[in-house]
């Protein structure tokens, strides 16, 4: 996703976090809607999220909480954002969502009208970019 960003900074990205791999992901999932609420910028949230998708094995509440507090984040201001129900109605209404438009796994992104699911890779999200703007890739 940086990398499309970097290419294309007309390109929009819309991240919706979709905690599909139990327990611990909905944990990890409430950490991000709590940083994302605390920071207003999107650089914070961006980082964290390079650092999670950057490591290897399940992410938990306690990784994703490591996360957040190497991008500055207040650790009492996300456990109290964690506990509200902003929280709780973010990540039900990403999970309705993404069943709405046929997401059940991760990734899924959304391009112009078409879905694309897994990790297609950066060239194949580019030319889906591409063709959802009515243009050939070079």
């Amino acid at each position: 996703m940086v990398a499309l960003l970097h290419d294309d900074p007309k390109l929009k990205i819309v991240l919706k976090e979709l905690p599909v791999l139990g327990p611990e992901s909905i944990e990890a999932a409430r950490v991000a809607v709590a940083v994302r609420m605390e920071d207003p910028s999107g650089k914070k949230y961006l980082g964290f999220h390079q650092q999670l998708l950057g490591g290897r094995g399940p992410v938990g509440k306690e990784r994703a909480l490591m996360a957040a507090l190497d991008q500055g984040l207040n650790l009492a201001a996300l456990e109290r954002d964690m506990a509200s129900d902003e929280v709780r109605t973010t990540i039900a209404e990403n999970l309705k969502l993404a069943s709405a438009v046929g997401i059940d796994g991760t990734p899924g992104y959304v391009v112009g009208n078409n879905l694309v699911l897994g990790a297609v890779g950066v060239t194949a999200l580019k030319a889906r970019i591409a063709a959802a703007r009515g243009h050939r890739m070079n």
